[in-house]
């Protein structure tokens, strides 16, 4: 009896410490669709924007809730205030209960429609002559202290054709 008991302790502490650093166990349940998903070089930290509804409405006010996912994926935490203000917020630009059109704070050129389309909430953008369905955006940071974007590419499907796309914007 003694044996077994020490055998099943130490299969369980084995387990356990296998188990342990797994980050996929303990990670945070992420909704696997998000309007547009922001990428920096610097870190695999990166900000969400999810559609943002009231009684299956569109929020006019803000139309997109947007968040830090950090840690590998294990925490969220809010936008700082300066994360809003210089870059990572939205602003927009006009909204109804069925549409709006926003853009980052950073990137006031590219316009961001979002609507329905093929009954999902997408983010809809025309850049260099194509309009996409917007999935990620990716900014290469400028070291030393890579508060500077040295680009910026944007992701997404082209609605014509179906062929996924990375367009560049260079500061």
């Amino acid at each position: 009896m003694y044996k077994g008991t020490r055998l099943f302790t130490r299969s369980l502490i084995a387990i356990l410490l296998f188990l342990a650093p797994c980050p996929l166990l303990f990670a945070i349940d992420i909704p696997e669709e998000h309007i547009l998903v922001f990428e920096r070089s610097t870190n695999a930290n990166y900000v969400c924007y999810d559609i943002n509804l009231i009684d299956g409405k569109l929020n006019k006010e803000m139309p997109l809730k947007s968040y830090w996912v950090l840690g590998g994926g294990t925490r969220t935490e809010n936008l700082t205030l300066f994360d809003r203000k210089m870059a990572f917020g939205v602003k927009v630009i006009g909204a109804t209960d069925r549409e709006a059109f926003v853009h980052l704070t950073a990137y006031k050129n590219l316009i961001i429609h979002i609507c329905k389309r093929g009954g999902k909430w997408v983010g809809l953008v025309s850049h260099k002559g194509h309009v996409m369905v917007l999935t990620k955006m990716f900014a290469k940071m400028k070291p030393p202290m890579e508060m500077k974007c040295e680009y910026v590419d944007v992701y997404g499907k082209d609605i014509t054709t179906g062929e996924m796309l990375c367009e560049r914007i260079k500061n």
